[in-house]
């Protein structure tokens, strides 16, 4: 999955890239007036200076998905971009709120220091190239409705658009009728996407249209949730909050209480310095810089085109990774047959494939042999002189290259590549040099996600799909 993520993301006078930085989003659901706004912003705007604690105020301008046509949308955009604007002169904090329209995107791109898509809108194309191309750090909602490993699809849109500062936010899934369950296990399936996590501690606490026309919730049960977030690896937390949550014109029932919210970030803020950070190592802590990874701009999508020759490795990735050793020299290895026939597939449709792999085996020259790749390397430890050869024979460049290794051993050839893909078992040290980590495991699918990506970006895939299934 693109792993294309950005040495920064600067939101106001914060790095949110950084993973040893508990950042937190706050403020009211809507923008009631532009009094509470203030009241509220100025209380968030202490609670920050007075412990150095990174905060990004939210409200929204326009409520356009409420339960009832009566309930309180907001001021609108006009009105509510003015209020917020006052809100960063007047206390200094970046701002976020969300756009429900594409129309709407460089009105708000041009006072918003985040652009917030909200959770029934992460899949609608229009509205996130939109918000991609104000050029704003673009936080996501994770659809109520929506596989935590999908949201890939909504970083590639944004992406797409040459913008790579994106956050990502879990608010919790559809539990049958009125109801959401909060995974934490969606922040980790999310975190090799590449981009920061977010967990919206006080959506995940609603009950969806339970209360008379409008969404219900337990605000007692937001700190718990978020406490657990925060332990779960969470690299920011989403807290609405009011003066007076009983008597607020949206969400109240979820909201904090705005006299409860400084101790409950002290709390996260401890729990959060006792979590294992996957931080950055240095240069001389084998922590290994790549130039061929600096510019972060170019789109997933740009980088598939080019591609003329794929290199796979093969233990982890064409298969689980686990040999089987029997009697008599025996050795069993288990691929996937749709791993198998994608690989056809891409050689039919003039795509080249090769095989670089540190063990020699006799069973990986069959697999070879059956699928038609005439490019087989084993026994390579070293597999930069062998990429190199393959570029010089076949006259490409790195850009015309995918590599999709799973070990340390490929970090050299993923550095080269002009596409580099691992799988999510891959250690944390390949994750950090790629740009897409797959969503499906390496011999179960891998390297198929990867073909049909690439075919589906050079219009390969829809001639496929002609020949053999219409």
């Amino acid at each position: 999955m693109p792993g294309a993520k950005p040495k920064e993301i600067p939101v106001g006078k914060y790095d949110l890239s950084k993973p040893e930085v508990l950042f937190f989003i706050a403020g009211p659901c809507v923008i009631e007036n532009r009094e509470c706004t203030l009241e509220v912003a100025s209380e968030i705007a202490r609670i920050s200076n007075a412990h150095e604690i990174p905060i990004l105020f939210k409200s929204s301008f326009d409520k356009a998905n409420r339960t009832s046509i009566d309930s309180f949308r907001g001021p609108g955009i006009k009105k509510g971009l003015e209020i917020l604007s006052d809100v960063k002169s007047l206390t200094g904090l970046p701002v976020v709120s969300d756009i429900h329209s594409a129309e709407q995107a460089q009105q708000a791109g041009e006072t918003l220091d985040v652009v917030q898509i909200p959770a029934f809108l992460s899949r609608q194309t229009d509205l996130l190239i939109a918000a991609g191309l104000t050029g704003r750090t673009v936080n996501i909602k994770k659809g109520q409705f929506q596989a935590p490993q999908d949201m890939r699809h909504a970083v590639e849109k944004i992406l797409s658009t040459g913008n790579s500062k994106i956050l990502l936010t879990e608010r919790g899934t559809s539990f049958g009728y009125n109801d959401l369950v909060a995974d934490m296990r969606s922040i980790d399936r999310m975190k090799p996407l590449g981009f920061p996590v977010i967990f919206d501690a006080t959506h995940s606490a609603q009950f969806p249209g339970t209360d008379c026309g409008r969404s219900g919730g337990d605000r007692t049960l937001a700190p718990i949730l978020a406490r657990a977030a925060v332990g779960a690896g969470a690299n920011g937390i989403f807290i609405e909050t009011h003066p007076d949550p009983d008597r607020a014109l949206c969400d109240g029932p979820n909201s904090l209480a705005l006299k409860d919210l400084e101790p409950l970030l002290l709390n996260l803020i401890q729990i959060h310095r006792l979590i294992p950070i996957d931080k950055p190592q240095q240069k001389n802590n084998m922590r290994f810089e790549s130039e061929s990874l600096s510019n972060q701009s170019e789109s997933l999508i740009d980088r598939l085109r080019k591609i003329k020759l794929i290199i796979f490795d093969v233990d982890g990735v064409l298969t689980d990774g686990k040999i089987v050793f029997c009697g008599n020299d025996l050795e069993i290895k288990s691929f996937h047959v749709r791993d198998g026939h994608g690989i056809k597939l891409a050689i039919r449709s003039g795509l080249d494939v090769a095989l670089v792999t540190g063990r020699t085996s006799v069973v990986v020259s069959r697999r070879a042999a059956d699928l038609g790749i005439e490019k087989i390397f084993q026994g390579i430890w070293d597999k930069k002189p062998v990429m190199e050869k393959l570029m010089l024979e076949c006259g490409l460049t790195n850009e015309e290259i995918a590599v999709v290794g799973d070990d340390v051993v490929d970090i050299p050839i993923l550095r080269l590549a002009g596409l580099a893909a691992t799988t999510p078992e891959a250690p944390i040290e390949v994750r950090r040099e790629v740009h897409y980590v797959t969503s499906l495991p390496g011999g179960s699918g891998a390297a198929r996600e990867i073909v049909e990506m690439i075919m589906k970006a050079q219009d390969k895939w829809a001639q496929v799909m002609k020949r053999y299934y219409q």
